[in-house]
């Protein structure tokens, strides 16, 4: 059963929802994260924001889209913190 948490960053909440290890894994090999392969940073928080987020409900259907609509970066980058932190507690 995946574990949640429910953070605020700013005055928004989220809800997160774990992922298992492997898919993780495959996707920062997907995104070239690992490696020498090159890194597709847009790709990879647009992957986990939309596997990990369960709420606001936009966020997990428009990923990265979300914050881009939103000229958003400043949350991003904390939402991705977050998201990497709680998936490693």
């Amino acid at each position: 059963m995946a574990k949640t948490k429910e953070i605020t960053i700013g005055e928004q909440k989220f809800t997160l929802q774990s992922v298992s290890p492997s898919w993780y894994y495959d996707f920062n090999d997907e995104c070239g994260n690992t490696g020498s392969g090159k890194r597709k940073s847009a790709k990879y928080m647009d992957g986990m924001f939309k596997n990990c987020v369960v709420s606001p409900a936009e966020v997990k259907a428009k990923g990265m889209e979300f914050f881009d609509d939103n000229e958003d970066l400043k949350t991003a980058e904390k939402l991705i913190a977050a998201i990497e932190q709680f998936l490693r507690s």
